[in-house]
Formats: structure tokens, sequence, C-alpha cells
């Protein structure tokens, strides 16, 4: 998966945050997509997400609410040649940014306790993990 224009838009496959759920079918068939996994089963009002590969696109009052990429289980890559992984160093993804010449900046509102995040032109979370002298990119997303 290349994410080089969603870091630029906050759009992949002409999906964005605020499009009803009824966009997500014309981009991907509904038994692609598998099941809804329900944020609470009990209250199932509370919304769902689909995953596919590293996509997880979370649904909110029939609306999206968040498209993201789980780096953790998937290598997503920029410019179709520049594979990214978990272990992808923060100095690397920053470079690789300038390199794709897309516009970024350091979120102190997403940056806490051993998490730093960067914020793209695209309004996309960058966000990474830094725990006992391990590092981790976890997760891209728009929110």
């Amino acid at each position: 998966m290349d994410l080089t224009d969603f870091l630029k838009t906050g759009m992949y496959l002409g999906l964005k945050v605020g499009l009803a759920e009824e966009e997500i079918y014309s981009c991907f068939k509904k038994k692609d997509l598998g099941k809804k996994h329900y944020f609470d089963k009990l209250n199932k009002n509370r919304g769902f997400s689909y995953f596919l590969d590293a996509l997880q696109i979370k649904i909110i009052n029939s609306k999206i609410y968040s498209l993201g990429f789980d780096l953790t289980c998937y290598p997503v890559s920029l410019l179709n040649n520049i594979i990214i992984y978990p272990e992808t160093s923060f100095e690397c993804i920053l470079n690789y940014l300038d390199i794709a010449n897309i516009e970024w900046s350091v979120n102190q509102q997403y940056c806490c306790d051993r998490v730093a995040t960067i914020q793209t032109e695209g309004n996309v979370l960058i966000s990474c993990i830094y725990d006992k002298g391990n590092y981790c990119l976890s997760k891209v997303q728009t929110l």
C-alpha cells in the first residue's frame, strides 16, 4: 500500500474522514471488508471498524471517523519504492517525507509520555512509540 497521496491529502482511494459509510462500499466490496468489528458488542451504536490488511476504517454515526494503517501488521510504502516498517527510524520517516515533498510538523497535542507524533499536510498523524529503549512506528491515521 502506497501512502504518498494519503499523507499529502488525508484521502485514501477517495475515502476521507466525514464521508458517509456508504462511500466505503463504492471502493470495496462488502465481502472484501469482512465482518464489522464493533467497539462495544453490547452497544452496537457506538461504532465499528473494518480491517483490510493494514487499513482500518472506523465508522461512528454512519460516517467515516478515521482512516488508519497499522504498521505493526503490514509494511507500507512511499513513492512506490520506499518501504516503511515498524522499525523504520523517526529520522528516516522525516527524511522520507522531505524526499516525497510532504510538509510535516511535530504535533504537540498528540505527543505525550513516550509517544511522538508528527502531522503531515494532509492532517495525517504518524505515531512513534518509545518504550524502555525500544522503538516502534505504530500507526499512520487521520482523525
